[in-house]
Order: structure tokens, then C-alpha cells, then sequence
């Protein structure tokens, strides 16, 4: 244990001349906190119902309800970006009908064995 220095000997015995006489112990203290403790078990079994549980499962349920809607709604694109796909679109599309349709002979052979 450490020691005090000398500054708090004066202290250290005034406080022993003066501390205040200890109570004697409850004979059968031991077995009244037992009984409280038990009876506090018990009381708080009572009290818990599944009442408790409704408002956090709502929350878990709106918040899961939040979560599923957003990962299935696809964002709404920008103007600017509609404007950059139709675009990107008209371009594309007017080079494979340009390309393709004037390079490639369309017919049909019928090919018969007579």
C-alpha cells in the first residue's frame, strides 16, 4: 500500500478520532437481500410482455420497406443525361440503317429440286 506523504498524517488522524461508530449488522440481512433480489427477479419477468417488442419491428419494417423501395426504383435520369441517350440513340441508329441497309442485297432463292 502506498504511503502518505507527511502533509496528510494530520488529516489521516483527525478523520480517525472523528469517524462515526459503525453500525451492527442486521442479523438476517443476508437473507432480506436475497428476498428483495428475488423479488426484483421476478417483478421484472412479469413486467416483460411482447408489447415491447411491436415498436422496434415496426421501425425494422419501415426501414427495410425504405431500403427494398430505393434498390428497385432506378433514379430518375437528368435532363442533360436524357439529352446525351437520345442522342447517343439517333446517332447509332441512323448509322446502322445507312450502313446496312444500302451494302447488303436482300433476295431470296428458292431453291427447288424440279
Amino acid at each position: 500500500m502506498n504511503q502518505f506523504p507527511n502533509d496528510d498524517k494530520d488529516l489521516v488522524n483527525f478523520l480517525r478520532q472523528h469517524r462515526p461508530q459503525v453500525p451492527p449488522a442486521a442479523a438476517n440481512l443476508e437473507q432480506q437481500i436475497l428476498q428483495q433480489v428475488q423479488a426484483s427477479s421476478v417483478q421484472s419477468r412479469r413486467q416483460r410482455s411482447p408489447f415491447w417488442l411491436v415498436p422496434p419491428m415496426i421501425a425494422a419494417g419501415l426501414l427495410a420497406t425504405v431500403v427494398i423501395h430505393r434498390s428497385l426504383v432506378p433514379a430518375q435520369p437528368s435532363a442533360a443525361e436524357l439529352a446525351s441517350l437520345e442522342t447517343f440513340i439517333e446517332n447509332n441508329w441512323q448509322g446502322t440503317l445507312s450502313e446496312h441497309t444500302e451494302s447488303y442485297v436482300w433476295h431470296f432463292t428458292n431453291f427447288s429440286n424440279d
